[in-house]
């Protein structure tokens, strides 16, 4: 499953991680985040597991009195990008953005920052089908025109990669990834056909927005690991749904039928502007983190979805 891990105006190089790889925070005293969050809640939490999911920040559930139950996640580098997107979460919330409530956050001594969130008792969906598809799409809804006059952020990121070659993923997607070349030419025909310039900054983006990042509950689809929040297009969560979907084959034929005719009613320039960035940070993704085996296999679905884009923005 897919777990981009972007932010704002500067995502780069948290751009398209696929894998649960080791990184900061796994060299992180577990202990350490624990005392500072208790010491803020004035509890006795503790952990009882890793929690599926979460690959980016790692999500761990917290046991405490009554058996009430929690989610803590922490970042051990850039902690001021997490800290920063409570703001944003409680805004998105009381818009009616079904994410879970944050309910506090923190820094330990030894620098690390930490969520405390609510925890839905609930499963991710084994496939993208109907029922995902019209919740996707309602929750796009709500993220439209949440940032007024909004500028930059998710919008810039994806024009920069597109047109700028931004971090330099074309050469490294073409040389690393098995069939990578065919990314970069369905890239390079949005670059040709789309003209640069900015893209909209009004929007809410979650930045993770794919089937792994969804928990299911009774008719209620909720969004999970929403740290990466930003200002943008919400073309380009709509694009990540689909790519993801179509590399990794499980969006049902008329999930994705749904989706496309959401896409057909947004900006159709933005909407191919950020699937081409998708593309390459999704595909640079299974280079850096030594998966370029399951590339293969994603590629073609990922090309095709590319292709529909480019039409889409060309109709």
């Amino acid at each position: 499953m897919s777990r981009f891990a972007t932010f704002d105006v500067t995502p780069r190089r948290l751009a398209g991680c696929l894998c649960r790889c080791p990184g900061h925070n796994d060299r992180v005293d577990i202990g350490v985040v624990l005392g500072a969050v208790n010491a803020e809640l004035g509890g006795r939490w503790q952990v009882g597991r890793r929690l599926a999911g979460g690959w980016n920040e790692g999500a761990y559930l917290l046991v405490g009195g009554g058996g009430s139950r929690a989610v803590l996640k922490w970042r051990a580098s850039d902690p001021e990008r997490l800290l920063g997107a409570r703001e944003r979460v409680e805004a998105a919330r009381a818009r009616g953005w079904p994410a879970p409530k944050w309910l506090t956050t923190g820094q330990a001594p030894t620098g690390e920052a930490w969520v405390v969130q609510e925890f839905i008792d609930g499963r991710t969906p084994p496939r993208l089908d109907d029922f995902v598809a019209e919740q996707m799409t309602r929750i796009l809804g709500l993220q439209q025109a949440m940032f007024p006059g909004a500028a930059g952020g998710w919008g810039q990121w994806a024009a920069g990669v597109v047109f700028e070659d931004w971090d330099g993923l074309r050469d490294r997607v073409a040389s690393g990834v098995p069939g990578g070349s065919r990314v970069v030419a369905a890239v390079d025909a949005i670059a040709g056909a789309c003209l640069p310039g900015p893209l909209s900054g009004q929007d809410l983006v979650h930045g993770n927005f794919n089937l792994a990042n969804t928990i299911a509950t009774a008719g209620r689809l909720w969004v999970v690991d929403v740290e990466a929040l930003g200002a943008g297009p919400c073309a380009y969560d709509l694009a990540e749904a689909l790519l993801v979907g179509a590399g990794h084959g499980h969006v049902t034929k008329s999930a994705a039928a749904r989706l496309w005719a959401c896409a057909a009613g947004l900006d159709r320039r933005d909407f191919a502007v950020c699937a081409g960035s998708v593309g390459l940070t999704m595909a640079e993704s299974f280079l850096r983190h030594g998966r370029t085996g399951e590339a293969a296999a994603a590629v073609p679905g990922m090309v095709r979805a590319l292709e529909q884009a480019l039409a889409l923005a060309c109709a």
